[in-house]
């Protein structure tokens, strides 16, 4: 199992231990538990009291079956495969599938130009930067968090954290154009380790009273998300337009251009090209509107040989 933050892996395991009791063995929990332990995510949200430092559940109708199956059912499911086939335990075998909740399947969502240019606007120079590298090159939020360890400027080439396997960080080479190395440009000298950084709203005031220089502090997931949720969303910039979105809008837009699939899997990391044919419907967009192209042309052909020009005398 993988998140894209090992917290967030930590905090699933410690609130199923927390439902079903830190004394309960593996071997005790049934098809019925699972059951029960699905039903009563369904209706709660998770969080940490900032107090006790302990989850907390909130009673919540509007859970999506997406964060059951993320962060009850899939991890509880890695750790029955991992007791039965590392640690020898003789757990039950359930059938996993008749637990996990049905998802809708996943939107393809674009972002109009215009969309594109108020949310860069809302964001701001710092965190607009990172938006502009993101939709620009396709990379994920976590992936686009680089260092400049990451930047091979003289081979314009990209070393990009992609999804990880069984625990293990998995990176893919990505070919940077000159306008994707413009970007990353911006950030030069602003930090030693970090590429995109926002600079400090508060910085405080010295021992002398005067206003301390504003320092530059690296961006992370989380203050992304925060950032976002601030400007983007609540504030109604781009209406259903999500982080991830940037991800869908350059797979769309190369898939147009280029009528490629397997260039768009390449860019984006795909490991299986099944995953890039969500972009699919790009090209039969295009192959519509070619065919229409195409009826147009043959109904002004027929039309010019049905009336022909008359001979002049």
């Amino acid at each position: 199992m993988h998140h894209a933050v090992p917290a967030t892996t930590w905090r699933s395991l410690e609130w199923i231990m927390d439902h079903f009791g830190e004394d309960t063995l593996l071997t005790e929990i049934t098809g019925q538990k699972i059951a029960q332990m699905v039903a009563r995510r369904r209706g709660i949200r998770v969080v940490r009291d900032k107090d006790t430092r302990r989850l907390r559940e909130i009673p919540s109708d509007t859970v999506q079956n997406a964060t059951v199956n993320r962060y009850a059912v899939d991890p509880l499911r890695k750790l029955f495969l991992r007791a039965r086939d590392v640690w020898g335990y003789p757990v039950m075998s359930p059938k996993w599938g008749d637990f996990r909740l049905r998802e809708p399947e996943e939107r393809v969502r674009e972002a109009g130009l215009d969309e594109e240019a108020r949310i860069i606007e809302a964001l701001g120079p710092d965190y607009g930067r990172l938006f502009r590298f993101m939709i620009a090159t396709g990379c994920r939020a976590q992936g686009a968090l680089l260092t400049w360890a990451q930047v091979d400027r003289l081979s314009m080439l990209l070393r990009v954290k992609n999804k990880g396997k069984d625990g293990q960080a998995r990176f893919y080479t990505m070919p940077l154009t000159p306008r994707q190395l413009a970007i990353v440009d911006e950030a030069v000298g602003h930090h030693p380790t970090h590429v995109f950084t926002y600079t400090e709203a508060r910085p405080g005031r010295g021992p002398d009273g005067k206003p301390l220089e504003p320092k530059r502090h690296p961006i992370t997931d989380n203050g992304f998300k925060s950032h976002w949720r601030r400007h983007v969303r609540e504030a109604g910039i781009a209406e259903g337009f999500r982080r991830h979105d940037t991800r869908h809008t350059m797979g769309t837009r190369l898939v147009r251009a280029t009528g490629n699939l397997k260039l768009a899997q390449k860019q984006l990391g795909h490991s299986r090209i099944e995953t890039t044919m969500r972009y699919a419907h790009v090209l039969v967009e295009d192959i519509r509107a070619g065919v229409e192209a195409m009826e147009e042309a043959q109904i002004a052909k027929n039309n010019h040989v049905s009336h022909p020009r008359r001979a002049r005398k």
